[in-house]
Formats: structure tokens, C-alpha cells, sequence
């Protein structure tokens, strides 16, 4: 018995005349009338009652008649879920990120994502870059954000190929003590921080903010001294604080950090790149989707 038989059956019993089930299904009356047929030979039961004007159900008909509309019902929403899996309007998304992600363009894909997939679930976990390139390997998250430079493709963790794409990009200040003796300027030059102890972050494992900071300072005509490296950004924005050292940070964090904390304005304007990565072989349609809002919202 299929779905098609059990939709003709179902459309004739609202009816009970043929004529007019078949106009409803756009289709004419003689196929409709044997297709009715056939099923009511494969049930080996008849359904209608043809020897009245109008027709009417049988006792069979009409138990059939209560079960047919639940079956299509059932059927027309499962096949609705799987469209919108397939489209990814519905599914599980988890994503890792880096604490400045939450404070600048993160939210903005969020927003955008929500209002045309308000029915995906949203996980978001803070991990550090080491942290989500083992957790995107292992399956665990989606995609994350972090510091590695696209040039650095292919990245492989464990054996797993994983893809790297150019998300957004932060523009750097000088992070210092308040009372730092160049926290009042309206600017400072780079090349002015030779002599400054710096807070970094490590270079393993691939994270690319450690690489691009020094390529800066090399290209201002020194190499940084750092004091010390952490993993994340609010540590090293807590021993600024604590007077132990500058650090070249996201000039979006200011605000989240004032007055523990100066941001002043590099006299040239200075970015790094937050990156988007995820498996190679991820083919989830709601990560295809939110990929989607991400390079939207450029």
C-alpha cells in the first residue's frame, strides 16, 4: 500500500464523490476510480459503498479513513524535518571560540544566523586554539576561531585534514597599565615600543597571533621582548594590568577592560586575522548554513 494510494482513499472520503476528489487531486475521475480500486483489491476489503447516492464509507473505510490522515500527517511532517535538516534549518551546531570573538564580529554572524535559522541549536564553548583544533578533530565541535594564518594550509590534527578560511579581521592597540607613561597619547607608533616588555602568546600549538605580532614589530625594526606568554587573552590583559608588560591586543576589548587597562590607537593601523576552521569532511548542513551567514556578514 503506498502513501499515493492512501492520499487518494483519504481525499475521496472527504469528498465522498468521485468527481470532485478527482478535480481536488487534478486528475481525472477514471484513474482515481481505479486506483481506488486496486487498493481496496490489495486490502481484499471494500472501502466505499457504491450502491448509494452519495457513496459512503464502509465500516473498513472509515477505520482506514481515521488511520490514513494520522499516517499522511506523520509521513508529510517527517518529511518536512528531513528537508529542513537537509537545508540545515534544523540540527545541533557547537561552536569553539577565543574570548575576543564573543566581544566583536561573532555576535553579528550569531544574529544573522538566527533570524534565518531560528530553529538550529546553538552551543558555544571557550577553549583555547590548541584546545579546538584537538576538539575539531575528534568531532566534538564543528568550527572554531582562532589566530592561524590560511597560508599555513593544509592543517592536519591527528591525521585529520582541517580547513582554514579568513573570518574577520581586529584591529590592534597598545595595551598598557593606566599609568604607563605613554597611556594618555592619542596614538603611538610601533617602533616606539622597542624598549617595552611584552605579554604574548605561545607559537605552538599553530596558533598564528604569536607569528603575525612578531612580523610586525620585525617590519618596525625590532624584535619584541617577551616577558611572558599565556594562552588567553583575558590572562594576558590581567597581567597588564598588574603592571607586568604591554601586549599588541584587539582594540575591541578596550571597552570590556576600561580602566584596568589602556587601548591607544596604533599610528599605523594594524590588523590580524581571526580565522574560521573546521573538518574538511564535515558536511553538516547546518554548519553549511552558518558558513553561510559567516561570509555574509564580511
Amino acid at each position: 500500500m503506498e502513501l499515493r494510494h492512501l492520499r487518494y482513499f483519504a481525499i475521496v472520503a472527504e469528498e465522498l464523490h468521485f468527481g470532485r476528489a478527482a478535480k481536488r487531486l487534478n486528475i481525472a475521475q477514471p484513474p482515481l476510480s481505479q486506483q481506488i480500486q486496486n487498493l481496496e483489491a490489495e486490502l481484499e476489503v471494500a472501502l466505499f459503498d457504491r450502491s448509494c447516492r452519495p457513496i459512503k464509507l464502509t465500516e473498513a473505510g472509515m477505520v482506514l479513513r481515521a488511520r490514513a490522515r494520522n499516517i499522511l500527517d506523520e509521513a508529510e511532517h517527517a518529511a518536512n524535518e528531513a528537508r529542513r535538516i537537509g537545508q540545515g534549518q534544523i540540527g545541533r551546531l557547537v561552536i569553539g571560540f577565543m574570548s575576543t570573538a564573543t566581544l566583536t564580529h561573532l555576535p553579528l554572524v550569531l544574529r544573522t544566523f538566527r533570524k534565518d535559522y531560528p530553529d538550529a541549536d546553538i552551543e558555544l564553548v571557550q577553549m583555547t586554539s590548541g584546545e579546538q583544533l584537538d576538539e575539531i578533530a575528534a568531532g566534538r565541535i564543528d568550527i572554531g576561531f582562532i589566530s592561524i594564518s590560511p597560508e599555513m594550509q593544509p592543517v592536519f590534527v591527528n591525521g585529520v585534514e582541517l580547513v582554514l578560511e579568513t573570518a574577520w579581521r581586529e584591529t590592534l592597540a597598545v595595551a598598557l597599565p593606566p599609568a604607563h607613561r605613554l597611556a594618555e597619547r592619542s596614538e603611538i607608533a610601533l617602533g616606539e615600543l622597542a624598549k617595552e616588555t611584552f605579554i604574548g602568546f605561545p607559537r605552538h600549538p599553530h596558533t598564528a597571533y604569536f607569528d603575525q605580532v612578531i612580523n610586525l614589530c620585525l617590519g618596525a625594526g625590532f624584535a619584541p621582548r617577551i616577558h611572558q606568554q599565556v594562552s588567553q587573552l583575558p590572562a594576558a590583559l590581567a597581567l597588564i594590568a598588574a603592571n607586568c608588560g604591554i601586549g599588541l591586543m584587539p582594540r575591541s576589548l578596550g571597552h570590556a577592560w576600561d580602566p584596568l587597562v589602556a587601548f591607544v590607537p596604533l599610528r599605523e593601523p594594524m590588523q590580524i586575522a581571526v580565522n574560521s576552521i573546521q573538518r574538511r569532511d564535515n558536511r553538516s548542513p547546518v554548519l553549511k548554513a552558518f558558513l553561510g551567514s559567516l561570509r555574509g556578514t564580511d
